[in-house]
């Protein structure tokens, strides 16, 4: 069965005395912490590597570096953004639209991706398995933030 974790407690088992729960919601730009796979889709980038991808992506009219930062990546090449404001909200990155992409919100913050990456992860070993639970995790993004489902840039099988 999936479950949604707490962050602080994905990071913990990711990350043992990480500092992600003394920088949720506030994950910026030097945060210390190693790149990690975590799901198929969700690799969070260390901060020389998460520099990198924010300058050097080809999307002007993402504001990369003043509006938004890449503060993680898929494995296909879109990139997870992180608002440089105080609300931290989360972006997607479509790489295919290519300079024309856009941040497209998911109404989630930091420590609420973490949750989301960690239910991806689950799903894919649910899948491995051999189990359908893809109806199970839409249920569960939902519980996580409402429409997330909906605004979730990938098809889940």
């Amino acid at each position: 069965m999936l479950a949604l974790q707490a962050p602080a407690a994905i990071a913990e088992r990711l990350w043992p005395g990480s500092p992600w729960p003394a920088v949720v919601p506030g994950l910026m730009p030097g945060h210390g912490l190693p790149t990690t796979e975590i799901a198929g889709d969700f690799v969070l980038l260390d901060h020389l590597a998460a520099a990198q991808e924010t300058w050097g992506r080809d999307a002007p009219l993402a504001k990369l570096g003043q509006d938004w930062w890449v503060f993680a990546c898929s494995g296909s090449g879109d990139a997870w953004l992180l608002s440089r404001d105080q609300q931290q909200a989360v972006a997607f990155l479509d790489h295919s639209a290519g300079p024309d992409a856009l941040p497209q919100l998911l109404g989630i913050d930091a420590g609420q991706w973490l949750q989301l990456a960690d239910l991806m992860a689950q799903l894919e070993a649910a899948q491995d398995q051999g189990l359908a639970l893809a109806p199970q995790a839409l249920a569960l993004m939902e519980q996580l933030a409402p429409g997330l489902s909906v605004h979730y840039p990938y098809t889940l099988a």
